[in-house]
């Protein structure tokens, strides 16, 4: 249920509204000041409701101000301090038939890359799940996950945004926030903006992959954003494979289901990416030719 606290981050009325502003018509948001993991709980309320024969809409919306038990890849966990951090999931209900999966959070990655950079920080898209800083700090994480339902399978679409953190507050070294980046006080970084920026990118983008349909999504307006905006692509990089082996090459493309392309035929679905030798940004000539 939502909390009626009066100092929410994400006034859910406002968000509704401002994107029917930008043409999105969303189901009402559910958003509160804590809950132990967005994805968790959006994925229970889609079980509860598809159990019950009352399916949960598409873009269903699970937002919180403070996450205390956020799951990163392969289980692991994922905690930042109360009111810092834009965290939040959606639903999507892609058609009987969908494989795209890996387009899903590169998709999402493109979402954030836009929000950010409209905000003031350049970022980039990191294969398969991160936004990171021009200087390759974190921002932002993305997991995504399928819940199999009898009607067919759903996707419960996770993200977490470094917003408010402080130096002090940080994960990791390696991550950063828009606070930090921006040099303003953390109060200043507007969750509601950044979240309505966030779907004005994300619900198009979604549904483009879909339209494709059973045509290669590489073609499309969208992925040729998301090549643009990804720092993997062109990196030396070093992956680690869920089997624990590594390999270790340039990342020259994404095949048709987003897969990492390894020196042009090895393709990973899955792994850790870590570069060993950034790429160089796109000039305006190669982004035309793209």
């Amino acid at each position: 249920m939502n909390s009626q606290h009066n100092s929410l981050l994400v006034d859910v009325d406002s968000v509704r509204r401002n994107a029917a502003d930008r043409g999105l018509s969303l189901p009402p948001l559910i958003w509160d000041d804590s809950c132990t993991s967005t994805n968790d709980e959006l994925a229970r309320v889609v079980r509860e409701g598809a159990d019950a024969g009352s399916p949960v809409a598409e873009f269903t919306i699970r937002g919180t101000d403070f996450q205390n038990a956020g799951h990163g890849r392969l289980g692991r966990t994922w905690t930042v301090p109360a009111r810092r951090s834009l965290t939040w999931s959606i639903l999507l209900t892609p058609p009987a038939g969908f494989s795209q999966w890996g387009w899903i959070p590169l998709i999402a990655g493109e979402a954030v890359h836009s929000a950010v950079t409209e905000a003031g920080v350049p970022a980039a898209i990191k294969w398969p799940n991160d936004v990171l800083t021009a200087e390759g700090r974190k921002l932002c994480g993305i997991l995504a996950r399928v819940e199999p339902l009898v009607s067919g399978p759903q996707i419960v679409l996770g993200m977490g945004l470094n917003t408010r953190l402080e130096p002090a507050d940080l994960p990791r070294e390696d991550a950063s926030s828009l606070a930090i980046e921006t040099g303003v006080d953390g109060s200043e970084i507007d969750h509601e903006a950044l979240l309505v920026s966030i779907l004005g990118t994300l619900i198009p983008c979604y549904r483009e992959l879909i339209d494709y349909g059973d045509e290669d999504f590489r073609d499309s307006r969208t992925a040729r954003r998301v090549r643009d905006h990804m720092v993997t692509l062109g990196s030396r990089v070093r992956v680690e494979k869920p089997d624990g082996s590594d390999i270790i090459g340039t990342a020259t493309g994404l095949d048709a289901g987003a897969d990492l392309i390894i020196d042009d035929h090895v393709c990973l679905s899955a792994g850790d990416v870590h570069h060993l030798r950034p790429a160089a940004a796109p000039t305006a000539a190669e982004r035309s030719e793209d």
